[in-house]
């Protein structure tokens, strides 16, 4: 979006063209971004880099004899999105893929088409959306408590607690432990004071005469 706002050109000129205005009286050139018009044969359609940012045209190959539209490949306003609205339609087709492999002139090799019955993706389908999902074809799950819990397991825990010192907190709980001792010394001192007389009558010595 920035390039496209700004009119930043990409490395291979496919969103804007560098043209050159004029010179002035001083001989200072100036330049002008003109945006490119990708024109699609097939739908008779056309847009502009400058105002849709994935404005894309059919691939075309060709050599001295002929030219051919690669199916389901785009060439775009920039390289990404080149590739992300891309499709691999072509790898699957075997008339496409032999004769792509004959335009290019490659040696023949044991390379064959890709099998569609061996994806989960659609023949059709963009780059960006097998990205999306990560280009992964199935998903196995394997949920075993038993393994996490012999991996996982901890011998012991250990955890710290910290506090600022809080002076009525610690005001509270001095009341509090007061509180409790005063009301506890209420009951037991009587019982403590007969306890020690009974014991002092036992032992009172009685004189003799």
């Amino acid at each position: 979006m920035t390039a496209q706002g700004n009119a930043l050109l990409s490395t291979f000129s496919s969103n804007w063209n560098l043209s050159r205005a004029g010179i002035d009286a001083e001989r200072n050139t100036s330049f002008v971004t003109i945006p490119i018009i990708h024109n699609n044969t097939e739908q008779n359609t056309s847009c502009s880099c400058a105002t849709l940012q994935t404005c894309t045209m059919p691939v075309n190959l060709s050599n001295s004899n002929e030219t051919m539209i690669i199916d389901g490949m785009v060439f775009g306003c920039n390289s990404m999105e080149t590739v992300l609205l891309s499709s691999l339609s072509c790898l699957y087709s075997e008339t496409c893929f032999i004769n792509l492999r004959d335009l290019l002139d490659a040696p023949p090799r044991s390379v064959k088409p890709l099998n569609d019955s061996l994806t989960r993706f659609s023949v059709n389908d963009t780059i960006e959306t097998m990205a999306y999902q990560m280009f992964i074809e199935s998903w196995t799950s394997n949920v075993s408590y038993e393994n996490f819990y012999e991996s996982c397991s901890p011998n012991y825990c250990v955890y710290t607690y910290r506090s600022r010192f809080d002076v009525t907190e610690m005001l509270t709980t001095f009341l509090s432990v007061f509180a409790g001792l005063s009301f506890g010394i209420r009951f037991v001192v009587p019982y403590l004071v007969k306890i020690f007389q009974k014991i002092k009558r036992r032992f009172r010595i009685v004189p003799t005469q």
